[in-house]
């Protein structure tokens, strides 16, 4: 399903100011800020930055795909393969409601709890969820301000967002944000997948596939033997941020301060959608409409990302040298660590390749490796120490709970980087760890 407002931290948010409270319900917020305000994985404890309770998630994930798998409760697919793609400029898309009521979108804005964040990731200053008033930060109006004045229109049709950053209509170097929005749909027989460029909520992905469900029915799209299967999948083709519906965009958290073209963004969606499902028809002879071409901007992006200028190394130290060795015995479910002499590890990005491995030792005495940073178990971290010197240190880390139970045995761990030189020289080098008994 669509998960634009769920979260892998399933023990809840909680305020990490030492009170040890859960967070305001209605704000995620901790003594009114948001910023203490932090959701809990199944290992929110452990200073491994989330990648155990990232593991976990996803073996629950794939322990409840894998029952659906092998339950043989499946519905035969039959029919022919259709689809249909077009763009809308949703800056100001008018369309009627089922009522009657024409309304329209807006060019793109975020409101105030966008910059608010999550309990995933709070944001900074005094921003804080569900809020739907004017911005009481004078330094943000000015900001605001400067990128994109929204006008009297804008924040009327935005209400009851108030306008923080109005990006539809900031214009340099170049569209802030799209205004021109995919919309897509895939048919195989009677199995119809919607293609969303945003993240849409929970609720709002329950409407949109109501919604299309209904329009495939009503329009004869697929046999009335074999009634429509309808999901929805996103974000692709672009990205425009969340749909929220109606009654979430007038709530204002998070979400609804992230949907982009006002609070009519998800029947606008559904409308654009399910006005062309005709297309999908077995008996359609013509594609649908292109509509407006967006902006190509690849010849013209900008990144604010710096280039490594230099890496360096401490006084008497050498490039992948040890700093912390390992300790010479674990027992099987411990975390083994070693800390590196380090360098930026953006001088070789190693596609294809590893920053790190894990070793073990044959009964020849060769060492072969077993595990590498594509494995969950081993985590890769590079720290800048200081930005002067260009020095920085890199910890591997072998999660030995995690996974499959390594075999005992001997074992240590690599370290594969590039180092920098002024003048821009790079060159290669590695490091390894003391040997260590694993039992």
């Amino acid at each position: 399903a669509n998960v634009g407002d769920t979260t892998p931290n399933v023990l809840g948010a909680w305020c990490e100011d030492g009170s040890n409270k859960e967070c305001k319900l209605e704000d995620s917020t901790c003594g009114n800020k948001s910023q203490d305000c932090h959701g809990r994985g199944p290992y929110f404890g452990l200073n491994d930055g989330g990648a155990k309770s990232c593991y976990e998630i996803g073996r629950r994930q794939h322990a409840g795909a894998l029952s659906i798998y092998t339950s043989n409760s499946f519905t035969p697919i039959t029919g022919n393969v259709r689809s249909l793609h077009t763009f809308v400029d949703f800056s100001n898309y008018t369309f009627t409601l089922k009522n009657g009521t024409t309304v329209h979108t807006c060019p793109a804005a975020m409101g105030n709890s966008f910059a608010a964040g999550t309990s995933d990731g709070p944001g900074a200053f005094d921003f804080v969820q569900n809020d739907p008033g004017a911005p009481s930060n004078p330094f943000w109006n000015v900001v605001g301000s400067l990128i994109a004045p929204p006008s009297s229109k804008q924040i009327r049709c935005q209400y009851p967002k108030p306008v923080l950053l109005n990006v539809g209509e900031a214009k340099t170097p170049y569209d802030w944000s799209p205004n021109i929005v995919d919309i897509q749909v895939l048919r195989v027989g009677q199995f119809i997948i919607i293609v969303s460029p945003g993240e849409a909520t929970t609720m709002s992905g329950r409407r949109w596939r109501e919604a299309v469900y209904n329009q495939a029915i009503s329009t004869n799209l697929v046999s009335s033997s074999t009634p429509p299967i309808v999901v929805l999948g996103g974000p692709a083709n672009s990205y425009t941020h969340y749909i929220a519906t109606e009654e979430e965009y007038g709530v204002q958290r998070y979400e609804g301060a992230s949907t982009l073209y006002g609070p009519h963004t998800l029947n606008a969606y559904i409308n654009a959608t399910a006005g062309l499902m005709s297309y999908l028809r077995d008996d359609a002879t013509a594609a649908s409409p292109p509509g407006p071409t967006p902006p190509d901007n690849r010849k013209k992006s900008i990144s604010l990302i710096t280039g490594v200028v230099y890496d360096g190394t401490p006084l008497g130290k050498s490039f992948g040298q040890i700093l912390t060795d390992v300790s010479p015995t674990y027992i099987v479910g411990a975390k083994v660590s070693a800390k590196f002499v380090g360098a930026n590890p953006r001088n070789n990005l190693r596609l294809e390749g590893s920053y790190t491995s894990v070793e073990r030792q044959g009964d020849d005495g060769s060492w072969s490796k077993v595990r590498g940073d594509e494995d969950w178990e081993v985590v890769f971290e590079w720290k800048r120490v200081n930005g002067l010197t260009g020095t920085s240190e890199v910890t591997v880390s072998w999660d030995t709970g995690i996974g499959t139970s390594p075999a005992k045995g001997v074992y240590r761990l690599r370290y594969f980087g590039d180092s920098k030189a002024v003048g821009g020289k790079i060159t290669g080098f590695e490091g390894t760890s003391g040997a260590f008994t694993l039992t």
